[in-house]
C-alpha cells in the first residue's frame, strides 16, 4: 500500500500537469469506488483543477467549486495521466476527461480491488481524513508531541507508528525502516520508552521518510509510478538478507496479515 513517501511523489508530480485544467466529464467504471454518491462525482465537471496534495495515506485533488476528490489508492491502484486517445482498459476504475484533452485515470489491476475516493466540500471535517493524526513532516511534529502521543500507550512501536490517529502517513515498510533507523524493537512498548528514546525516535521518523522521498523522486524520474518503489529499502521485504549495519539475517514475523522485519541483532 502506498504511503507518505510515494504519495508524496505522485503529488509533486501530477500537480503541475493538471492544475489549471478544467474537467469535461467524468466516467465511474466501478460504482463501488465512489463512497459519496455519484451526484458529487458529476459536480465535478465544469471545474477547474487546483492543487494536488497528500494527507495521510490519502490524495487530495482540489477544485474551484470549493469540493475535493480524496483517493485511497488501496494495495494496488495507481494513478495515469496521458492523452485521451488510449481506450480505458478494463482495470480503469475512474477517469477525468479535461478540457485540454488529456486524462487522468485511476488504475487498478490485482484484486481484490481496495481503492475508493470520496468527493467531500470539508476534506479537513469529513471522512476519511477526519481523525487522522499529525503529519510527521510538520514542524509541530516536535519530540514533545511524540512523547504526548506516546504517553501511556501499552502497545507496540509497530503498532503505533501504523495507528493513523498516532501518526499520519507512515504504513508498515516504513514503520520498519523507522524502527531500524531508530535501533528499537518493532516489538518494544511505547510506555517503556525513555526520553532519549522518544527523541531517537523521533529524528528516526523525519531522517527516514525524507530520505525515502529523496530516493523515491530520484527513481521516479517525473513519471507518475504504477506500482511502489521499495528497492532501496534496508530491511523491509529483506528477510534472510544481511543487516547493512551488522550483518546479521533480517528476521521477519507475520502476524494478522501485517509484515514486520528487523535485525535482532541491531534492534534488541
Amino acid at each position: 500500500m502506498p504511503e507518505l513517501p510515494d504519495l508524496e511523489v505522485v503529488a509533486e508530480i501530477l500537480a503541475p500537469r493538471i492544475a489549471g485544467r478544467t474537467v469535461r466529464g467524468v466516467e465511474l467504471r466501478r460504482p463501488d469506488l465512489l463512497q459519496t454518491g455519484e451526484a458529487s462525482l458529476r459536480a465535478l465537471a465544469g471545474a477547474e483543477l487546483g492543487p494536488v496534495s497528500r494527507r495521510g495515506k490519502f490524495l487530495r485533488v482540489s477544485f474551484d467549486s470549493g469540493l475535493h476528490l480524496v483517493v485511497d489508492l488501496g494495495r494496488w491502484a495507481w494513478l495515469w495521466h496521458g492523452p485521451g486517445v488510449y481506450p480505458p482498459s478494463t482495470d480503469t476504475d475512474l477517469r477525468l476527461l479535461l478540457a485540454d484533452g488529456t486524462e487522468v485515470r485511476l488504475i487498478e489491476s490485482k484484486v481484490p480491488r481496495l481503492a475508493a475516493v470520496w468527493v467531500p466540500r470539508d476534506p479537513l471535517a469529513e471522512p476519511p481524513l477526519v481523525g487522522l493524526g499529525p503529519e510527521p513532516l510538520d514542524p509541530g511534529f516536535t519530540p514533545e508531541a511524540l512523547k504526548r502521543a506516546l504517553a501511556g500507550r501499552r502497545r507496540t512501536l509497530k503498532r503505533l507508528l501504523t495507528d493513523q490517529r498516532v501518526v499520519a502517513g507512515v504504513g508498515d515498510a516504513y514503520a520498519d525502516e523507522i524502527l531500524f533507523q531508530a535501533r528499537l524493537s518493532p516489538f518494544r512498548f511505547a510506555h517503556t520508552l525513555s526520553g532519549e528514546e522518544v527523541e531517537r525516535l523521533w529524528r528516526a521518523i523525519g531522517e527516514t521518510l525524507r530520505w525515502a522521498i529523496g530516493e523515491i523522486r530520484s527513481r521516479a524520474g517525473g513519471k507518475l509510478m504504477d506500482r511502489e518503489i521499495r528497492d532501496f529499502l534496508p530491511v523491509h521485504g529483506k528477510r534472510g538478507a544481511p543487516c547493512p549495519v551488522c550483518g546479521a539475517p533480517v528476521a521477519e514475523v507475520q502476524f494478522d496479515e501485517v509484515r514486520t522485519n528487523y535485525c535482532p541483532a541491531c534492534q534488541r
